[in-house]
Formats: C-alpha cells, sequence, structure tokens
C-alpha cells in the first residue's frame, strides 16, 4: 500500500510539474488575459553563464527602412569579412526627456518583419545575434539625450519601458537571438536598483538566451544590478589621449591607456563576477577621434584622417586581442571578456579617404582588422 501510494505520489507530482511548465509557455508577456504581470519573489539572479567563445562583431542600426535588401548585403558584407556575431540596435521613440511614453514609431522605428529577416538572416550565415533596442527623442530640447529622461511620472514612464520591452522581445524570440540588451545609456535610471531588477527579471521569464545591459565607459561602476545579467555592456568611447606625447599619441601613449583602461575593467568584471562585452567600439576618421571618440560632427570642414581610426583599431587590438584569440571565456574569471562589436558598419558608409564616418571600408583600418580576423579564425578553429 506504502508503494503504490508513493507511485500515485509521484505520478501527481509529475502531472503538476508539466502543467506548471505549460502553462508557463503559453502565458504572454503582459501576464494571463493581457492584465500584469506577475513577478517571480525573489528576483531571478543570473546564473553563471557557460563557457562562450567571445564575440566579435559589428553593430547594426537598423532605423526606418524601405531597403532591407541594403542591410542584408551588410550581412553578407560582415560575413564575408569573418566576423562571427552582429548586434542589431533600432529604436522606438519619447518625444523629449520628460516624456513618460515609449512608442515604436511607423516610418521611424524599424518594421518588425523586417527587424525578423534581418536577424534570422544573419543566423543563417552562422553568426550569433545580438538585438539592442534603444530610446531615441522625436523632438529633443537643445542637447538632451536618453542619458537624460526625466520624466514627469517614473511609474508611467517604466510602465511603458516595459510594454516597449514585450514587443522586442517577442521579436527576439521570433528570431531566435542569442543575446538581448534590457536597455542602453540610460544613465538616469542606472540608480534605480529595484525598478532594474524587476524589469530584467520579466525579461528573463520569457527570454532564454543572455542578457546584457550597455552602460557609458564613465559609469559602469554606477549600476548596482549587473549579477542580475550574465554580462556587463560597455559603450567604448574613452579618451585615448591621456598619456599622449605627440598629436596624434604615439603607439607607446595608446598602449599605457588602455593597459589602465583593461586593469580595471577586468577588475570590475572578476568583482562582479560578470564578463564584459564592449557593445560599441569605433573611431570617426577626425583629426580628435581618439581624444573624443563619440564627438563625429565636424563643424569645422576639416579633412577626413583615416590615420587616426587606424591607430586606434591597432591600438585596441594590441591590447585585448589576446583574450579574444581564447578559445571560450568563462564568467567571473580575471579574463572575463565576452568580446566586442566594432561600431559600426551600414549601408550608406561609402567609405574611402575622403570619409569622416566611424565606417572602415575603403580605409587603413578595413585592412588591418581583415587581416587580424584571418589569424583570429585560425585561432579559433574557423
Amino acid at each position: 500500500m506504502i508503494e503504490m501510494m508513493w507511485r500515485a505520489t509521484l505520478v501527481l507530482a509529475g502531472l503538476v510539474y508539466v502543467a506548471t511548465v505549460v502553462g508557463a509557455v503559453l502565458t504572454p508577456p503582459g501576464g494571463p488575459a493581457g492584465g500584469p504581470a506577475a513577478e517571480p519573489s525573489p528576483p531571478v539572479q543570473a546564473l553563471r553563464p557557460a563557457p562562450h567563445r567571445p564575440v566579435v562583431g559589428f553593430a547594426i542600426s537598423f532605423h526606418h527602412t524601405d531597403d532591407l535588401p541594403s542591410f542584408l548585403k551588410v550581412v553578407d558584407e560582415l560575413a564575408a569579412l569573418g566576423v562571427n556575431s552582429v548586434q542589431v540596435v533600432t529604436p522606438a521613440f519619447q518625444k523629449d526627456g520628460a516624456s513618460q511614453d515609449i512608442e515604436v514609431v511607423p516610418g521611424e522605428s524599424a518594421r518588425r518583419a523586417d527587424l525578423i529577416k534581418l536577424l534570422q538572416y544573419a543566423k543563417a550565415k552562422g553568426m550569433t545575434t545580438a538585438l539592442m533596442p534603444i530610446v531615441l527623442f522625436s523632438e529633443p530640447r537643445g542637447n538632451e539625450w536618453r542619458g537624460k529622461i526625466n520624466p514627469q511620472d517614473w511609474d508611467v514612464w517604466w510602465a511603458s519601458y516595459r510594454r516597449m520591452q514585450d514587443y522586442f522581445l517577442d521579436i527576439a524570440n521570433k528570431a531566435h537571438v542569442d543575446d538581448y540588451a534590457v536597455g542602453s545609456e540610460l544613465l538616469s535610471t542606472e540608480k534605480e536598483t529595484r525598478r532594474w531588477v524587476s524589469l530584467i527579471t520579466h525579461v528573463r521569464r520569457h527570454f532564454h538566451g543572455r542578457l546584457y545591459y550597455s552602460t557609458n565607459w564613465d559609469h559602469y561602476q554606477v549600476p548596482t544590478f549587473w549579477k542580475y545579467l550574465d554580462m556587463i555592456g560597455i559603450s567604448c568611447y574613452w579618451d585615448m589621449t591621456t598619456y599622449a606625447d605627440t598629436d596624434p599619441p604615439s603607439a607607446r601613449a595608446l598602449a599605457q591607456r588602455w593597459a589602465e583602461i583593461r586593469k580595471d575593467v577586468l577588475e570590475f568584471a572578476a568583482q562582479e563576477d560578470r564578463p564584459v562585452v564592449f557593445t560599441e567600439l569605433g573611431y570617426p576618421s577626425l583629426p580628435w577621434g581618439l581624444k573624443d571618440p563619440w564627438n563625429y560632427v565636424d563643424t569645422k570642414g576639416v579633412k577626413s584622417a583615416p590615420e587616426v581610426q587606424l591607430l586606434g583599431y591597432q591600438a585596441f587590438l594590441d591590447a585585448w586581442g589576446d583574450l579574444l584569440m581564447r578559445r571560450a571565456t568563462a564568467a567571473g574569471r580575471a579574463d572575463g571578456f565576452a568580446g566586442v562589436y566594432f561600431y559600426s558598419w551600414q549601408p550608406w558608409d561609402k567609405g574611402g579617404p575622403g570619409d569622416i564616418g566611424y565606417g572602415i571600408k575603403g580605409k587603413p583600418a578595413s585592412r588591418l582588422l581583415a587581416n587580424w580576423l584571418k589569424k583570429w579564425r585560425v585561432a579559433m578553429g574557423r
């Protein structure tokens, strides 16, 4: 009798488990009947990610376009170059920094079907994919940007931001995306740990790849929610001229600067027990491209400076190439570096020596990276 009761108990437990799993799979992101989703308690802390090959890829900014084939051609070009990943950056909009409603705007945001096709195409080319939805302002006041968001009602803004996440999560799942960014450069929100943990917990219930958040190079020590994510994302626009003794900086000065940055970043990765991924790293072909790499606006009519861009790429590869050459990276180690997305590769970047932008087509940095990638593919056994 005891044995029969035990078997019955096991069968009942199994049925409950199956029902629970099926219910979790069928419940939409908005919760039952579209209502608010109940968050797990306590919040879900990320487990250590399994060993993973470092990503070496490019960011693609995919806004509104009627020319999806030109972006598919970009993926072809990147596959031929030899990178192993692409990060698709795509916007939703709020009016200005005081607004509290975020919307996917027809005619400004990318079409859902096109996003899915682009991400699936990259997967079909053998690359891993990352999706990074960002917030842009449709009518910014002065020089404000998403790092200075300050809505009248934060509760309303966060509810709107969660709805935005649900929209892009559905796209990520349809396209079988590998990595997903829960946010990018929302600096004014980064001390709101409780709200971020609630959002990340919600996202993790509906996405089973790796999660990251992208903050600025001078802000990565501000967020305290890294343990709930799988990777620490950093947008890399450090001033590289700190130790400059010439203009442009010498290779020695750039190496000294990167050594300082690398030490700080990897110590932070070890402290947080999470690997770091550089979500943006690039240099405009402008004379100040190594001092203010974030500043791509030329109001002075200066000549392009592709040699500055070349110095930047060479210094980065010299400083971080050894970690990118490893066959796998594991979280929580002193060398916890998950990889880099160079910024950027776009269909409208015609390239060539006269181009002042971040694109590297037809410039010395392109040849440098292509040669490095050949060695990297050999090291990776590709």
